[in-house]
């Protein structure tokens, strides 16, 4: 699949409450199943993405994923891999 340029959302929970960020990124998706998804993060990576506890990309302007984060893991490359559950 080809990277994509979309604008991603996500809320991660802190100590003081949960934080809601924006960031622009490359991504590409791939389907896993009908309730999942795996998203891969293209360099660079925001730096708190990897703590991240829920996800909405915006592929469009009409166009959206949202789901849960299920699994991070770091690549070699410095790139980050999403498994999202919706």
């Amino acid at each position: 699949m080809n990277p994509i340029a979309t604008r991603m959302n996500y809320m991660r929970d802190t100590l003081l409450g949960p934080i809601s960020k924006s960031a622009e990124c490359n991504v590409v998706i791939t389907p896993i199943t009908p309730g999942a998804f795996q998203v891969q993060v293209l360099s660079p990576v925001p730096d708190d993405l990897h703590k991240a506890h829920s996800l909405t990309i915006f592929i469009s302007s009409n166009d959206h994923l949202t789901g849960t984060i299920a699994h991070t893991r770091n690549l070699d490359n410095g790139e980050l891999e999403l498994q999202i559950d919706v």
